[in-house]
């Protein structure tokens, strides 16, 4: 059982739907919601713009969802247009694939920093009605039917308590409330560590995103994402498997990166516009929980980050549509919380469930040195082999494609 703070009637406010985080994934479904006609606020410890540690990459799955709000025009105007995507073995080795149109996604991404991403996805939603106050948010509010809403510092340093209709989570990998509400245990850590830092007058830029597998630990990857023709976001990340990941820390990792001779060529004349600053990934929405009555998790605070890629943002929207479809109908027809929360958590399971099982055998078999090597080999030599793998990264392709007979055979034989 959720063990939270005995409910307060005495509140701020009363309100619909409550949501603490104003990333995407909270501010895309506060935009759904306010749509939609009901009361929502948005809840962040954080005075917006802020930065917010990412690879800044935004896949046509998230590009679809961003259309859906009414973000793609600006989002548009503000990122970089990505074309491509090159993959770099361990032994030195790459190749180049195009990012083409699939069913109603673009054939294209896009990079845009989290500062403005995040900026604009939040405009949308008070555009839509929604309302932002910043507030730092201590442990979830409960009454007998289940969670009824939050209790935070307040801005004065007072408790405050805020009673709604529905709360969700926001909070991406912060697990520190999901700790003190028993919904992660305290000895919780993230699978994923990662570091980047942007860089300016860069050489070598082009409308290509760029993922290598040599100079880091494997399973990870550094990367090379441009946010302009001069600037780039830099960074590496690898895995922690049962409590063990390598010796070296996120920036170390980071270091030996760009030490690399191909990218310190490319930074050769290159200035920090930023310091290294590190982040959690969390990998685990298989056995993450997503719902309780009352509460509903979104987006990375249920786990949702591609266990091979990293990528976060598209099913962090993706999570938000499914969320803000649920939480209407159960709102408009008075649908037991019980039964709703098993009905978001029945419905992330079908979507993502298949994807991130399988997704992760993809990467304990093909992030091995060897492995690699083979696959950039013969995809250099196969475009189809090539564009399999490229549109299961993006996640436009079942990832079983990845581990079947023929795939598997065309890797073995270089």
């Amino acid at each position: 059982m959720l063990r939270g703070k005995p409910y307060n009637p005495t509140v701020l406010t009363e309100i619909d739907i409550l949501i603490v985080g104003a990333g995407p994934a909270g501010s895309a479904l506060a935009y759904f919601l306010a749509s939609a006609g009901f009361s929502v606020r948005l809840l962040d410890k954080a005075q917006f713009p802020r930065d917010k540690t990412c690879g800044d990459g935004l896949s046509p799955r998230a590009l679809q969802v961003l259309k859906n709000i009414g973000a793609l025009e600006a989002v548009n105007a503000a990122g970089f247009r990505i074309a491509s995507l090159r993959l770099f073995s361990p032994n030195g080795q790459s190749f180049s694939a195009p990012i083409l149109p699939h069913k109603n996604l673009p054939g294209h991404a896009l990079v845009l920093p989290r500062f403005q991403l995040d900026e604009i996805i939040r405009q949308r939603a008070l555009a839509a009605g929604a309302e932002f106050e910043q507030q730092n948010v201590s442990g979830l509010m409960e009454a007998a039917s289940g969670v009824v809403g939050v209790s935070a510092g307040g801005n004065s340093g007072a408790p405050v308590n805020y009673r709604a209709r529905v709360t969700v989570l926001a909070t991406g990998a912060s697990t520190a409330l999901l700790e003190r509400a028993g919904l992660l245990p305290t000895s919780f850590t993230a699978e994923g560590r990662a570091a980047r830092a942007y860089f300016e007058n860069v050489r070598g830029l082009m409308d290509e995103v760029e993922f290598h597998f040599d100079s880091v630990p494997l399973p990870g990857y550094g990367w090379v994402f441009p946010t302009s023709p001069t600037t780039a976001n830099v960074g590496a990340g690898y895995v922690v498997r049962n409590g063990r990941g390598p010796q070296n820390t996120p920036r170390q990792t980071l270091e030996g990166f760009m030490a690399n001779p191909y990218v310190s060529k490319m930074l050769a004349e290159a200035r920090p516009a930023t310091s290294i600053k590190g982040f959690p990934l969390r990998f685990d929405f298989a056995t993450a929980p997503t719902a309780k009555p009352g509460l509903f998790l979104v987006g990375e605070a249920c786990g949702l980050v591609n266990p091979l890629t990293g990528e976060g943002v598209d099913y962090a929207l993706e999570s938000a549509e499914i969320a803000a479809e649920i939480i209407t109908d159960a709102l408009r027809h008075n649908t037991p919380p019980p039964h709703t929360a098993h009905t978001y958590t029945r419905a992330l399971r079908q979507k993502f469930l298949h994807l991130f099982t399988t997704i992760r055998r993809v990467r304990d078999l093909y992030l091995q040195p060897w492995v690699l090597n083979r696959f950039v080999r013969a995809a250099q030599k196969n475009d189809e082999l090539k564009m399999r793998l490229v549109n299961i990264a993006l996640g436009v392709a079942d990832p079983l494609h990845a581990v079947s007979p023929k795939t598997l055979w065309q890797v073995a034989v270089g």
